[in-house]
């Protein structure tokens, strides 16, 4: 595999995901699709701002939005780390009741960090998403489609990314671990749709 799936070409990509390989997988295509979302928020403001009577404003949040940007397509290699790391869990030898003992304690150590890549790449896309509701009334009407194309994106994504989440949660043996990664799940999700549904009020489009 390359050292990174954004140094794959687009139809490398799409062919990787399309085989017998379980990597890139839900998570990582989430983390990309997210990416993607957000990248078209950028490419409305960068538009946007070519013709701004005052670009201050655009300024400020291209700033924070490329960021962000960076942040967001991190996730879609740490999601592969994720995944092979629970594979060499699942490896490890269990002959003896030490040897399984060791690697059930390793396998919950996999599954937690399985569990909060995508939830940390969620959490990204709704810090996204929330630059969306910020941009949505300021960027020209002729990019709003983009601006409404990038946010369903980014809202999609986070429901892909949370579905690792809650494969992950069952080998989870920590109940206080279950239940907070369930609770941040729940509130990721209601804040994307709230995100979202601001976005469409604000350029005045239904679902």
């Amino acid at each position: 595999m390359s050292a990174s799936l954004w140094d794959l070409s687009a139809a490398e990509l799409r062919d990787r995901t399309a085989s017998a390989s379980p990597t890139p997988g839900g998570g990582s295509i989430a983390s990309v699709a997210g990416t993607l979302g957000a990248s078209l928020l950028v490419m409305a403001a960068e538009i946007t701002q070519k013709s701004a009577a005052d670009a201050a404003p655009l300024t400020a949040w291209l700033t924070e939005a490329r960021e962000v940007l960076a942040v967001l397509s991190r996730h879609a290699d740490r999601d592969v780390e994720a995944f092979e790391a629970y594979m060499a869990a699942a490896g490890l030898p269990k002959s003896t009741d030490a040897e399984k003992s060791a690697r059930k304690a390793a396998l919950g150590a996999a599954a937690l960090g399985a569990a909060n890549a995508p939830l940390d790449a969620a959490r990204d896309m709704v810090r996204a998403l929330d630059l969306g509701v910020r941009i949505a009334s300021l960027t020209k009407k002729a990019v709003a489609s983009d601006v409404l194309a990038g946010s369903d994106l980014l809202g999609g994504a986070v429901i892909a990314a949370l579905r690792n989440v809650d494969v992950n949660l069952g080998a989870i043996s920590d109940e206080g671990e279950r239940k907070r990664l369930a609770e941040e799940r729940d509130g990721l999700l209601d804040k994307a749709e709230a995100s979202l549904n601001e976005i469409r009020r604000i350029l005045a489009v239904s679902r």
